[in-house]
């Protein structure tokens, strides 16, 4: 068999970068593959914020494969039906929202991998999860299945900061900070750069360094975005489908104005008072 590598996996592991681009409220498969032509490490799909259904997770997933790239998918909570059925379903990047005990970290770990570190529900139908192919080894497929396997959390509770140590546990290849509910919980909504969310940040960038677990950041602004790989950071998601669109219509527009006016102002300073013709 010829399984499918988690590529995202593989960038963190060696240490190098990754920019991560969401999909916002995108289904057009075609988005996908624009992302990855124009260098995206990963699409990020989320299913906490956005009304994908769990159909449309699995195109957007395959076609990111397709694609070249391993998508990371959040789901909206640690849940044996949302864990089980993404990662069946050829996801094989997870980012936890909303972890707050270890206890949480704990059940995520024996819902996502396989024996011996999990007990992940088997169903090895030769469906996405296995890109398609007939199962001829379980236990081969299981250890490939663990080895490609990348769950991240998002820390963006107090208490999360708090057991810090006690979530990134073995199992855990990622973590990234949310800015914005970890502010608003701690009493300074609309604050993410306050101290308290700027110590939270620097605890959880240097228990990742110590256990070797890749940092990453929602990181909004591109100005911002060297300053963060100088501290550390692995996985850049930047932007996305409503970010960029926006840009670049806006840009568009301003461009246009700005030729009309300088085609207004010529015309108006042509010889005899003629318009200049345009072929």
């Amino acid at each position: 068999m010829i399984l499918r590598r988690n590529h995202l996996l593989e960038t963190l592991q060696d240490g190098r970068i990754a920019l991560g681009c969401s999909l916002n409220e995108a289904r057009d498969p075609g988005m996908v593959y624009a992302m990855a032509a124009a260098g995206a490490d990963t699409v990020f799909i989320d299913q906490e914020h956005n009304l994908h259904n769990t159909e449309t997770v699995f195109d957007l997933v395959a076609h990111a494969h397709a694609a070249g790239i391993s998508p990371l998918v959040r789901p909206p909570q640690i849940d044996y039906a949302w864990i089980t059925r993404l990662l069946d379903g050829g996801c094989q990047s997870l980012l936890i929202p909303h972890v707050r005990h270890p206890s949480e970290v704990e059940r995520l770990i024996d819902l996502a991998f396989y024996h011996p570190r999990g007990r992940r529900g088997v169903a090895l139908v030769g469906g996405a999860g296995v890109n398609y192919q007939e199962v001829t080894s379980a236990t081969d497929v299981m250890r490939w299945a663990n080895e490609n396997l990348l769950v991240g959390l998002i820390i963006e509770t107090p208490e999360a900061v708090e057991a810090l140590d006690e979530l990134l546990l073995p199992g855990i290849g990622l973590a990234l900070v949310g800015h914005g509910d970890l502010a608003q919980l701690y009493g300074v909504p609309g604050d993410p750069r306050h101290r308290l969310v700027l110590e939270a940040q620097e605890r959880v960038r240097a228990l990742c360094a110590e256990r070797e677990i890749a940092y990453g950041v929602f990181q909004p602004s591109p100005h911002l975005i060297a300053s963060e790989v100088e501290l550390g950071a692995q996985l850049i998601v930047h932007g996305g489908v409503f970010s960029f669109i926006r840009k670049s219509v806006g840009d568009f527009r301003r461009s246009v104005e700005g030729a009309l006016t300088a085609d207004s102002t010529s015309a108006m300073v042509q010889p005899c008072g003629l318009p200049s013709v345009h072929r």
